[in-house]
């Protein structure tokens, strides 16, 4: 019997025309999680002594041993302080040269009445933890034993909740910008990624980051004349799943897909990166294209390294509510349950975009750009109308007009004439028909 062995092509897919997605092939990568809740019982002396001291001496083991403070914030001598208690990993910021913990955030105190669990009686307080995790970056710092088995990767020891990068990570490939956000570098790595499913790989991340809290929690109110008690309760924010996919050039692929992104939404962002990489003489700008699908759930295209490009879909509130059953849980096991059905969603909204941008070209047209503008013109009535929806026309290829917007009443008139149309049901952005879409390319060479 054979074994197969995991390579980076296993994890990282070519871009084909005709591409599609899988919600099992999903990754996860940012998570917006509350863990609570606290109930804290006893004096207010006491239980901001223990709270200062889960401030001052809470570490995490790095992989050389090295201790990492999570917490920082000024001293706290009242409960309110608490409210200025930070994790000291900043989830803004990344590096590629040291190590820091796998869990960011702040601390809160809690709302009884937003809770499952009334007040208590006796309890002063109640604290979560607002939570920044990042699944990719879990993943990528587990240390794995130096001759893995090519189909089971193992643990060199138990889970790490620090990263510690390394340089052999990056040897053949780079991140555009520093990330740890990536599996990347041996194949062990990716073998690992592959292992079990995201739901499992959820489950155990948040059970682990579960425990760390709740072991410094008991820890710091054993020599105090106080009591904490774990009422349980989570509640998810957001959350982020992507694809990625090898690319020669993904600087350029991005650039080359923006008019497809463009007519996927009403709402486009293109943020611009500078990129600055010697070592494989990258200088240059990167595009990042943040395309609003809903108004909780938002598609991101961008070149993640100088190999690859990523497609993430993210969700916020009360999109989780509607496409994974609720945002709140009672148990890590009941949050587990949410990520397939957000996943499915997921593949869903990515595919409809990588279908828009893998069309088929429009077939040959007759008609002259000026016929277009002739069109526009006529349906317009006004000039200036025109004017308006030939400018947006040409300068994005597309035009979506906003409630009780002036152009929509001509836009309307194009659309029953045949110019316009959506290039989805129920959606507000139009396009011009094939039959038009040869004008306004010529059109768009005028300029």
């Amino acid at each position: 019997m054979s074994i197969r062995i995991v390579k980076r092509s296993d994890f990282v897919k070519p871009l084909m025309p005709g591409t599609t997605v899988a919600a099992e092939d999903a990754f996860i990568d940012r998570i917006n999680l509350t863990i609570g809740d606290w109930a804290l019982f006893g004096e207010q002396d006491n239980i901001c002594s223990a709270l200062e001291f889960m401030r001052r001496e809470t570490t995490i083991q790095a992989q050389h041993g090295e201790l990492l403070q999570v917490f920082q914030g000024p001293l706290i001598e009242r409960i309110w302080d608490v409210r200025n208690l930070r994790f000291t990993a900043n989830p803004r910021t990344d590096s590629l040269d040291q190590a820091h913990t796998l869990v960011s955030g702040s601390v809160e105190l809690g709302n009884w009445g937003t809770r499952p669990h009334s007040r208590q009686e006796g309890e002063e307080a109640r604290i979560s933890f607002r939570t920044q995790l990042n699944l990719t970056r879990f993943l990528q710092a587990q240390q794995l034993k130096r001759i893995p088995h090519p189909e089971k990767p193992a643990l060199a020891a138990g889970y790490i909740l620090a990263i510690t990068p390394e340089e052999r990570w990056y040897r053949d490939e780079v991140p555009l910008l520093p990330a740890t956000n990536i599996i990347i570098g041996q194949s062990a790595k990716y073998a690992y990624a592959l292992k079990s499913s995201r739901g499992a790989q959820f489950r155990r991340y948040v059970r682990l980051i579960s425990a760390f809290l709740e072991r410094a929690i008991v820890t710091s109110f054993e020599d105090e004349n106080a009591d904490a008690r774990r009422l349980a309760y989570y509640s998810l924010h957001e959350i982020e799943f992507y694809w990625e996919f090898d690319h020669d050039s993904p600087i350029d692929y991005v650039i080359s897909i923006l008019p497809h992104l463009r007519q996927s939404s009403a709402k486009v962002r293109q943020v611009e990166y500078e990129i600055n990489v010697p070592r494989f003489s990258l200088s240059c700008q990167s595009p990042c294209i943040k395309l609003a699908l809903t108004r909780n759930i938002e598609l991101k295209v961008y070149a993640k390294t100088n190999r690859r490009v990523r497609f993430e879909v993210s969700f916020k509130d009360s999109a989780i509510g509607t496409h994974g059953g609720g945002q709140t849980a009672t148990s890590i096991a009941i949050l587990a349950d949410k990520i397939p059905l957000l996943a499915a969603e997921a593949a869903r909204r990515c595919n409809d975009v990588l279908q828009s941008i893998a069309s088929a070209p429009p077939p040959p047209s007759t008609v002259s750009a000026f016929q277009l503008m002739h069109e526009i013109y006529t349906r317009a009535r006004n000039p200036h109308v025109a004017e308006a929806i030939i400018a947006a026309l040409v300068t994005f290829q597309r035009i979506a007009p906003y409630n009780n917007d002036p152009l929509k009443h001509a836009i309307h008139d194009l659309r029953d004439a045949g110019v316009l149309q959506t290039r989805r049901p129920r959606s507000r952005v139009y396009i011009v028909t094939d039959e038009y879409q040869q004008p306004l390319q010529r059109l768009r060479q005028m300029r």
